[in-house]
């Protein structure tokens, strides 16, 4: 960068572009380090540039203890941030602020207070340099859970001082209430660059003809006519669907108003089974089921998704919705497609959102003082109220305590991310994966998309196409065999 000379342009400006071209540059060296900690834990720290004829013990190092790597990758941010501008104009849109690089240090630190990583000695008593140095501090430190609540709140300050907010549908007004909500789930991811979006990734220009697009895999099959996309290859399972609150703003299985023990049925005169009536609008806004409204070709439509009806499952090899479920989130209502012409309404998929800021730190205020209060439980309740559904101290006649308002906090924060590459970070991090996700060796689970009736299709099914494993040692990905080959002093993540 010092090397560049001004070409139609004046000595002034080239200077300022280059105070922000470097700190673009040290932003993408922090964020490679965040991604590179988020999935393999303790890592190599390259925080400057080594000669390639420099000494071995220069160019092979070994990993740097977890805690320091959160340290050193947030002086990272910070100096990358100082020079970046607050916001950007739209035609920079997805370029680094300094709100991104708040926001994902508190994510950062975030990570760094959870079960995984803070004071996890079960699982990284013995994980060590080849000296004997621990990586992991095996003693809990609650101070961890007060240093992200502070971050977060300085990330959520600073992104609303950059103007974001929590979105809202307002392409069609005077909407009722329950449907304004399901119109907020429906189109917070797809509608591009809105408010409540502090950073998105755009750097592909997705067309239909790519054939690689979301929501080319999302899509059902049989809204087109084409053989090919939309394949209708990436759904839900029940295991997410069942996640979804009721319209009280209670689990499924927890709300007296809503008649779990008859979830399968079909009532007389009806044509959705009761599983689906009487839910939130983030599930109608997220999820397609048979017999549902999905949005697409800037129309409705009535999913049909019993074995071989128009949208359903027609074999057991090929790309289909095996859970019954799709993914209408990911899905631009806008997006055309027939057979013979297809339009994709392409969108930037969140990394980092308002949303999950406000969560992030009613999440880190609980751990730290045990209940919400204040700005936590007022961003808690923002989350839901946008959603449609009661504020928590209503939904359950008081404000839960200890682990239930944990679990409480977990779930929202499930349901509000889902689908956007949060879930499997977050029960790993909390220490629920193996818990959550064993018995899945055979199949995950879903509805019977082989059934033809209401009553062979309407019950969980194992989706013998569809197994997930899930084992201790996946808390953290193996390093790559050549990797420790090449560098002697790189010792591998337990369990590989």
């Amino acid at each position: 960068i010092d090397d560049v000379k001004p070409s139609q342009i004046s000595e002034a400006d080239l200077a300022a572009k280059k105070v922000l071209w470097k700190g673009e540059v040290k932003f993408l060296i922090a964020y490679y380090h965040y991604l590179l900690l988020q999935n393999y834990g303790p890592i190599v720290i390259l925080d400057e540039a080594i000669p390639l004829n420099a000494p071995k013990e220069e160019l092979f190092k070994p990993r740097v203890p977890y805690d320091e790597c959160v340290s050193r990758i947030a002086q990272m941010f910070d100096n990358a941030s100082a020079d970046l501008p607050m916001t950007v104009k739209a035609s920079n849109y997805g370029r680094a602020t300094k709100v991104i690089a708040q926001a994902l240090k508190a994510r950062m630190y975030l990570y760094a207070a959870s079960p995984q990583f803070n004071g996890n000695a079960d699982m990284y008593k013995n994980f060590k340099n080849k000296d004997g140095q621990l990586l992991m501090n095996l003693t809990y430190d609650k101070n961890k859970w007060k240093t992200a609540m502070d971050e977060c709140k300085k990330a959520i300050d600073m992104a609303h001082q950059a103007g974001a907010e929590l979105y809202k549908y307002t392409k069609k007004g005077n909407l009722p209430e329950f449907n304004q909500a399901i119109a907020n789930a429906r189109n917070l991811v797809v509608d591009a660059w809105n408010k409540e979006l502090i950073w998105g990734y755009s750097g592909w220009k997705e067309t239909w003809a790519d054939g690689n697009s979301i929501q080319t895999h999302v899509i059902p099959k049989g809204i087109s006519t084409s053989s090919g996309a939309p394949y209708g290859a990436l759904g839900a399972t029940a295991f997410s669907a069942d996640m979804y609150l009721t319209k009280n703003g209670l689990p499924i299985d927890e709300d007296p108003e809503f008649d779990y023990a008859h979830r399968f049925t079909v009532a007389e005169g009806d044509s959705v089974a009761v599983l689906h009536r009487n839910r939130e609008p983030r599930f109608y806004g997220s999820i397609g089921f048979n017999r549902g409204d999905y949005l697409i070709n800037g129309d409705t439509i009535n999913l049909k998704m019993r074995f071989k009806e128009q949208n359903g499952t027609r074999d057991a090899g090929s790309d289909q919705l095996y859970g019954s479920y799709a993914i209408a989130k990911l899905a631009h209502p806008e997006t055309f497609v027939s057979g013979t012409s297809n339009s994709l309404v392409a969108f930037p998929f969140p990394i980092i959102r308002l949303g999950e800021l406000y969560l992030d730190y009613a999440e880190a205020y609980f751990e730290y003082n045990g209940t919400l209060e204040g700005d936590a439980l007022t961003y808690f309740n923002l989350i839901r109220q946008r959603a449609g559904i009661p504020n928590v101290e209503v939904s359950y006649k008081g404000l839960p305590s200890g682990d239930k308002l944990r679990e409480v906090i977990h779930r929202e924060r499930t349901i509000e991310l889902m689908f956007e590459g949060h879930m499997s970070y977050d029960y790993r991090r909390w220490l629920i994966a193996l818990k959550e996700w064993s018995g899945m060796e055979n199949g995950m689970i879903g509805l019977n998309s082989y059934g033809t009736t209401n009553e062979e299709y309407y019950k969980n099914a194992r989706l013998d196409a569809q197994p997930f494993i899930f084992r201790d040692e996946q808390y953290l990905s193996p390093i790559k065999q050549d990797y420790l080959n090449v560098n002697s002093n790189l010792v591998q993540n337990p369990g590989w």
